[in-house]
């Protein structure tokens, strides 16, 4: 954590990069050749008046600024974590797909539908749905997490807004495009859509969508991780495309 003094008032800057942080730094991504970014970058992670960082020495504002960005998700550093502590309360990405709730599909495909910067306005949201409190363990990769409900999923979501680290959510989001990149290779048609990255969560959805469909016409056979699953799935996926 770095703290600073700008008119005698201590201000800091967490370690991690909240959810909430990573939106309203994203929206202003476009102005990174303005003069004054690095002032407006501060000022959205340490509510430091920005009045005052213009004020303040380029030098130590730029420096701060420039370890701000250390923290910005990187898509190619990205890793799908199923599970994760904050506050002294485990969570658990939902595990078994074949369980998906309607409460679940319908909240994940109205975000799905949304417009790109609708759904940069929803990543607490999506993070809520996703990672749930663990409450059962049966073994580091193999555990059952609490019951979808709305009202303890929107206490999270603010939770999350705020004190999660954003690289939870957007390895999850990774985790699926690239299964989708491989998924591609299937379908050619599939493969020539060029959509940007938040376009894509429209993508990964299409890709939930239909594991939910193929996993539901199956009868459970015990429990498989999300990524045995999606595998299982591609292998399945391959084998039908190439029948046909």
């Amino acid at each position: 954590m770095i703290k600073f003094k700008i008119e005698n008032q201590s201000y800091e800057v967490p370690d991690i990069m909240s959810i909430e942080n990573y939106v309203k730094i994203y929206k202003i991504k476009d102005l990174f050749e303005d003069q004054y970014f690095a002032a407006k970058l501060v000022n959205i992670v340490s509510n430091a008046p920005i009045e005052d960082l213009l004020d303040g020495g380029y030098e130590e504002i730029s420096y701060i600024a420039s370890r701000i960005l250390q923290n910005f998700p990187n898509e190619y550093k990205m890793k799908f974590k199923d599970r994760f502590e904050l506050d002294g309360v485990k969570y658990g990405f939902f595990p078994n797909w074949r369980e998906l709730s309607f409460a679940e599909y319908v909240d994940l495909d109205t975000i799905a539908g949304k417009k790109p910067e609708e759904v940069l306005d929803l990543l607490h949201i999506l993070a809520a749905i996703m990672y749930r409190p663990i409450v059962e363990e049966i073994s580091e990769h193999n555990f059952k997490v609490e019951p979808y409900e709305i009202e303890t999923m929107k206490k999270r979501a603010e939770l999350f807004k705020k004190n999660l680290d954003v690289s939870y959510v957007l390895g999850a989001q990774f985790f699926f495009i690239k299964f989708a990149k491989r998924f591609s290779n299937y379908i050619p048609s599939y493969s020539t859509m060029k959509i940007g990255m938040w376009g894509q969560l429209k993508m990964i959805w299409m890709m939930w969508r239909m594991i939910f469909k193929l996993t539901s016409k199956k009868p459970s056979g015990g429990f498989l991780s999300s990524t045995k699953l999606l595998t299982t799935i591609l292998l399945n996926t391959s084998t039908s495309t190439k029948r046909k």
